[in-house]
């Protein structure tokens, strides 16, 4: 079955390209969003959006969680972090998973799923989704797939999944379709992309280790804590970034509310995609 979408249907796979086209979509949304001369409680659902789709989906869900299952999550968590993650575009939890784990496997090297170290200036490329590198590998995307059939549904149907839900705020009210979708999804693309490139470039580091990867404390505030990048690349097992108690971190505290619910937070989850957590 799992064969029969990447053979079949590859077109029908989240890819860089995609969610590059959606960065740029709405990031010219988010732009002319100031001139609608909305309230500012439209801009507060804005935020409350960036919040879920960035920091819930994002930081804590694709990235905390099923890149390196560094705490445990019960089902439903699971599932809120794979939907906040696609309504985000940020594509499906597996395909992402096995890109960021590519990335910590050549980090700032030949083979790096991400471009930072092929932009010494930063500029318009480097900030592209559309041209990082995805790399999958059929065999593990498979193996990935046959574990949970609700990743299998999301791969499948992501697309599917975004153009509901956009379009039913659209069909509601523009002003849902701007703030509850477009502008939150344009921050959390192109804070992505700045997290990326920045924390690879500017900033300090806690530890030694065998690439560029640095903490940057402005980065940290506006992505929710993923500008510790340093302290994540020495210590990926971690799911708080911070390491000295100036560093903010609110991605950890959402991770200690879940772990708290769960009763489980010294329990890290089970293996995800490749079987790897590094």
């Amino acid at each position: 079955m799992a064969g029969a979408v990447i053979n079949w249907r590859s077109w029908m796979l989240p890819s860089n390209q995609k969610t590059g086209r959606a960065q740029v979509a709405t990031g010219l949304l988010a732009l002319a969003a100031p001139f609608a001369g909305a309230s500012w409680h439209w801009w507060g659902l804005a935020l409350f959006g960036y919040f879920m789709y960035a920091c819930v989906g994002h930081s804590v869900g694709y990235h905390r969680y099923f890149a390196h299952r560094s705490f445990f999550a019960p089902r439903w968590a699971e599932v809120l972090f794979t939907f906040c993650g696609v309504l985000g575009c940020v594509g499906s939890p597996v395909t992402w998973v096995l890109m960021h784990r590519r990335h910590h496997l050549h980090s700032d090297k030949e083979g790096d799923s991400y471009t930072a170290h092929e932009h010494p200036r930063l500029g318009l490329d480097a900030l592209l989704i559309s041209n990082y590198r995805q790399n999958h590998n059929p065999f593990k995307l498979r193996r990935a797939l046959r574990r949970d059939r609700f990743q299998l549904w999301m791969l499948r149907h992501n697309f599917g999944v975004v153009a509901l839900f956009a379009g039913g705020l659209l069909a509601l009210d523009w002003r849902l379709f701007l703030f509850g979708w477009a502008v939150p999804v344009a921050l959390t693309l192109w804070m992505s992309a700045l997290d990326a490139y920045a924390t690879h470039h500017w900033g300090y580091k806690n530890y030694k280790t065998d690439d560029e990867s640095r903490n940057l404390w402005w980065m940290a505030l506006l992505f929710w804590g993923e500008g510790w990048h340093n302290n994540h690349h020495a210590r990926p097992l971690d799911w708080n970034f911070r390491k000295k108690w100036w560093e903010f971190d609110i991605g950890a505290g959402v991770v200690w509310l879940i772990q708290s619910a769960s009763g489980r937070a010294k329990t890290r989850g089970r293996n995800f995609a490749d079987g790897g957590r590094g």
